[in-house]
């Protein structure tokens, strides 16, 4: 399966990244067949890469799978790329860098942002959204969290919730710490908790894996009716949350 598209591409190429995520999810997994004693069972690790692989499946929907036109996906892809730049161009000043690669980016850094001001897109975009470029405040996506959810079909108080109680342990907070100390490996309440954040990016990576479905049709492997179920129903939590869902 070849993609047809610069958005194809990049869709490929972001779900790898989102798989690969998964995947060390489940390799931090607790083995409840061996001595609990003798594992470590990380939950700040599991709840960071849970957070990233959601963030993942953020970018994979805005840049490569929401249903838009040409016009606005060639901005899309403009001006992800322009916040990117961006932020390497302030890291490389940051550490005082000589390398070469500095002057590439400095480069790039200006044509995205000339290519993104002109661009035919942006006269439909909130007024604000202009300003903020001339001022050089680049944003990694031109629409809210809030319309991205709307426009994906997730319901955004259940995202907002889940990445909150996620980021508890990526921003080491109080709550977090708490539950370092008082759940040890083997403990019913550490699977609970651990299973929380499995089930947070099973949902995304169900989601992921059926729009990825409608972008490549009909080139798909297909898969049996119980997988469909399953997908199926972890997407139905996300457009619903968990009470509408379950």
């Amino acid at each position: 399966m070849k993609p047809n598209f610069v958005h194809e591409g990049y869709a490929e190429k972001i779900f790898v990244k989102l798989w690969c995520h998964g995947k060390t999810l489940l390799d931090l997994s607790p083995n409840i067949s061996t001595t609990p004693t003798r594992q470590l069972w990380d939950v700040s690790s599991h709840y960071a890469i849970s957070r990233t692989l959601i963030e993942t499946y953020d970018a994979l929907f805005y840049i490569s799978l929401d249903n838009v036109d040409e016009i606005e996906r060639d901005f899309r892809i403009k001006f992800w790329r322009l916040h990117s730049e961006s932020r390497r161009e302030k890291m490389l000043e940051l550490i005082r860098s000589k390398h070469p690669e500095l002057n590439y980016v400095k480069e790039e850094v200006c044509l995205l942002h000339s290519q993104v001001l002109q661009h035919p897109h942006l006269e439909k975009c909130d007024k604000g959204l202009k300003t903020k470029l001339e001022k050089k405040r680049y944003e990694t996506y031109h629409i809210n969290q809030g319309e991205r959810d709307s426009r994906s079909g997730i319901d955004n108080d259940y995202h907002k919730a889940v990445v909150m109680q996620l980021s508890s342990h990526v921003h080491t907070h109080p709550f977090s710490v708490s539950q370092l100390m008082d759940f040890k490996a083997g403990d019913p309440e550490c699977l609970t908790l651990m299973s929380i954040s499995l089930q947070y990016a099973s949902a995304f990576l169900a989601k992921a894996i059926n729009d990825l479905g409608v972008l490549f049709q009909p080139r798909v492997p297909s898969y049996s009716q119980e997988v469909k179920d399953l997908l199926n129903l972890w997407q139905s939590i996300l457009k619903n949350g968990v009470n509408k869902g379950s």
